[in-house]
């Protein structure tokens, strides 16, 4: 299942949607109980730290160049948030940093 993200363009609906795909990929889980664990890893900051691992693994993992950019995209908008600072990736643009006001 392709990833929903658009590294160009912040969608709120994109973010959540492939974090659950993302984490259900990871820990191979159903889509709603991977929402279940979403929820849970974002109540902790242990749990915020262990989603960032979880989801730059992914990114190292991916072998498709416009899959890997779209996790990466994911991962700065999760730091963005507090989420952690996000360690991978060499296609990062600084010039296209999208953040939500929240």
């Amino acid at each position: 299942m392709r990833l929903q993200t658009d590294p160009s363009c912040f969608s709120i609906t994109a973010f959540l949607a492939d974090q659950v795909a993302l984490v259900a990929r990871q820990e191979k889980l159903p889509p709603g109980a991977a929402l279940l664990r979403l929820q849970e890893l974002s109540r902790t900051p242990e749990g915020r730290a262990t989603l960032m691992r979880l989801i730059e693994s992914a990114a190292r993992r991916e072998p498709n160049a416009e899959e890997a950019a779209k996790i990466e995209a994911i991962c700065r908008e999760l730091a963005a948030w507090g989420y952690g600072g996000f360690t991978g990736g060499t296609r990062h643009d600084p010039h296209h940093d999208h953040r939500v006001a929240a």
